[in-house]
């Protein structure tokens, strides 16, 4: 079994890692940056009460959160540019951005 966790490993350790909290204010940083070209890996904490769904159109990426869980999302390798992300469940339009930079 380890042998299929190793890969798995490696690669996750390849990645940048991007914590992101949700908070009932919204996202914890909302503004992101990185180096074009970087895989990234999202590590989110719903830190509310309700249910999220923490997802992105630009990236290619929605996962469900349940209160004061943690998720894990990956992108990238991604071009110069502004990516959004948001909450698909929040009815006040929680939403934050990544901006990739040369």
């Amino acid at each position: 079994m380890s042998f299929f966790l190793t890969p798995l490993v490696a690669h996750a350790a390849e990645r940048e890692v991007i914590h992101l909290k949700l908070t009932d204010q919204g996202f914890l940083p909302n503004k992101i940056v990185v180096h074009q070209g970087q895989k990234i890996l999202i590590q989110m904490t719903n830190d509310t009460q309700k249910v999220a769904e923490l997802e992105s159109y630009d990236m290619k990426f929605e996962k469900i959160a349940t209160p004061h869980a943690t998720i894990t999302v990956f992108a990238g390798p991604l071009n110069v540019g502004t990516y959004t992300f948001f909450d698909d469940y929040s009815s006040t339009g929680v939403k934050g951005s990544l901006q990739a930079t040369p």
